[in-house]
């Protein structure tokens, strides 16, 4: 009895390590993946060792993209949503979101040799890492444009705005793209929530580093000069952009409200699909229209905005970026999806159970056979 009772509590354990067993299934050319955030990595690393770099205590991760509250070339300071703006930051400083973007250009079926625009603003100094590591990984070909002035906790540090982070990365051969030019940013895209002061810095930081500036008298002028500086828009597969630059999302405050993600030139008309459920967004669709973006979903192609991250990566799928427990590098659902069972322990409790059933009838039937010979033994005598 002692012997059953120990076989049937070793097959429950059996039975609950079968049932609590999961697969990890790699998906197809996860490798890009992995070799996005490896490069990412590398980049932050080399971004580090710059001198004088001071990493705040708010820098989560440790990277050095993580900026100031308020300097003299910060856009927005937005005092009542500071620690959902410091959060979304952060979630971008974490290698794996190279591989997020890297996933999001296979959703629209992006492919070796394809070309892109990107529009990057100083906001999201991560997540413009992050495109361009996944652009080198998969061997895109991005055309960049770029702005210098940045919201609350981006490359908003005057010796270290997006400008000096790119060329440090290019001149250190960790990226293979640079700016064809470069705006000041903010509102209207010139720097109209800027002090003078902070315009006459952000102009020299561009000049400094030897970059085209785009200063044009009115937004829709710069608007019009990027677009020719991109030239045939026909060659682009995918429009990138990145933060909430006026020249890209049109002026004023409507883009706020336009959609992160995968947005389709399908829908590039339907305003209630562009926007959040706003009862101005009527109003709002008039300044999209004439913006950078709204150019390329007119001529039927893709627009991936990379803004609201927190709202961003829950709606595909991978809430675990906001969680810092979870969010480990080249871990979670990027990399493999989770499957329930394992056939490897499956066959293993299999194996095990029936090898414990053997032994012990081997060890019964002996038992029995030695009881039956001194039964026997006995009745002779």
């Amino acid at each position: 009895t002692r012997t059953l009772f120990i076989i049937a509590f070793i097959n429950i354990c059996l039975v609950v390590t079968v049932s609590n067993s999961l697969t990890y299934k790699e998906y197809d050319n996860v490798n890009l993946r992995y070799d996005s955030t490896q490069l990412m990595s590398s980049c932050i690393e080399s971004i580090k060792d710059i001198t004088d770099l001071k990493i705040i205590e708010e820098d989560y991760y440790q990277t050095g993209l993580i900026g100031l509250e308020q300097s003299r070339i910060t856009t927005v300071l937005d005092n009542e949503n500071i620690e959902n703006i410091l959060n979304s930051k952060i979630i971008t400083t974490n290698s794996n979101f190279a591989a997020f973007m890297v996933m999001l250009f296979e959703e629209i079926g992006l492919e070796k040799g394809d070309s892109i625009a990107i529009s990057m603003t100083g906001s999201f100094p991560g997540a413009n890492i992050a495109t361009l590591s996944a652009c080198k990984s998969m061997n895109l070909n991005p055309v960049i444009l770029s702005s210098v002035g940045s919201s609350s906790w981006g490359a908003n540090r005057e010796d270290l705005t997006w400008v000096q982070i790119e060329n440090h990365l290019y001149n250190n051969k960790l990226i293979d793209y640079e700016s064809i030019a470069v705006s000041i940013g903010g509102e209207n895209d010139l720097g109209d929530n800027i002090s003078d002061e902070g315009i006459e810095i952000i102009e020299d930081i561009i000049l400094e580093n030897n970059k085209s500036l785009v200063n044009e008298s009115t937004l829709d002028l710069s608007i019009g000069k990027k677009i020719n500086l991109l030239g045939d828009i026909s060659k682009y597969k995918a429009f990138i952009n990145i933060g909430g630059g006026a020249s890209s999302l049109g002026s004023g405050i409507g883009k706020k409200y336009i959609r992160e993600g995968i947005i389709s030139p399908l829908i590039k008309d339907e305003i209630q699909e562009i926007y959040y459920e706003n009862e101005d967004a009527y109003s709002y669709y008039s300044d999209f229209k004439k913006s950078i973006a709204y150019k390329f979903l007119d001529n039927d192609i893709y627009l991936i905005n990379i803004k609201n991250i927190n709202s961003l990566v829950s709606q595909f799928g991978m809430s675990y970026l906001n969680d810092r427990g979870l969010n480990s590098v080249n871990e979670g659902l990027l990399f493999y999806e989770v499957e329930k069972f394992n056939i490897n322990v499956i066959w293993f409790v299999l194996v095990f159970s029936v090898l414990i059933s053997f032994i012990v009838g081997v060890y019964s039937h002996l038992e029995i056979k030695k009881k039956m010979e001194e039964d026997e033994v006995d009745s002779i005598l």
